[in-house]
């Protein structure tokens, strides 16, 4: 495409050929091609680790501590969450559900924090009242 008059001649686009086939295709079937051959493959998933059931305990006690009675499932809910932090350090990153164990204390703590302010109240109001 240099402008001059016999470019345009000489550069002519490539015609299309149709495509060979080795066998007669019917309508509707696909080309036959070779298939991957995924068995000679080796998995390469790894399981995820398992959580240990003091840390769910944990976490389920803390909910409890926060929401229903903290003066109960507060402490054990932190218990529980130490326990479970320690089997997982333990061992070696066998163990999962570090984030679980954590909360469970963390709620135990807010489940406490609750029952002394409401043992505070309830004193205080007493001993507003006489």
């Amino acid at each position: 495409m240099s402008g001059l008059p016999g470019d345009d001649e000489q550069q002519k686009p490539p015609q299309w050929q149709q495509p060979q086939q080795d066998e007669p295709q019917q309508w509707g079937q696909q080309p036959q091609q070779e298939q991957p051959q995924w068995g000679d493959q080796q998995q390469q998933w790894q399981a995820a680790p398992t959580t240990p059931g003091s840390a769910t305990a944990a976490l389920i006690l803390g909910i409890c501590g926060i929401v229903l009675c903290p003066l109960i499932c507060g402490p054990l809910a932190i218990v529980y969450g130490n326990k479970a932090k320690g089997e997982i350090r333990a061992s070696n990153g066998r163990l999962g559900g570090q984030g679980l164990a954590q909360a469970g204390v963390v709620m135990g703590w807010i489940g406490v924090a609750f029952a002394v302010l409401g043992i505070l109240f309830f004193i205080i109001a007493i001993a507003g009242s006489s």
